[in-house]
């Protein structure tokens, strides 16, 4: 007899709200907003009971905070360059 968690169990879905958080408030805001929206929806979701409606909610948090990232990083390498570029760093 198996002592794991079930695979439909409320404890093994996750809602990505922590990094949709950590992701708007360190990378870019627009997007990172978009992904905190959709966690916080996910984890209503579960909340209510509705697992399939929160794993869907889940996997777009995910999305927007992954993107998000990969905005802010883009952006980041982008004005180095440019502060590069203009020596900003040189003497």
């Amino acid at each position: 007899m198996s002592t794991t968690t079930p695979a439909g169990s409320p404890s093994d879905l996750r809602t990505y709200l922590g990094w949709a958080i950590a992701s708007a408030v360190l990378c870019f805001l627009p997007t990172g907003l978009v992904a905190v929206y959709f966690a916080w929806k996910s984890q209503q979701a579960l909340d209510s009971g509705d697992r399939e409606m929160a794993a869907g909610l889940a996997r777009r948090a995910r999305r927007w905070f992954i993107g998000t990232v990969i905005i802010g990083g883009l952006l980041e390498l982008v004005l180095l360059s440019v502060l590069m570029v203009l020596g900003a760093f040189g003497g």
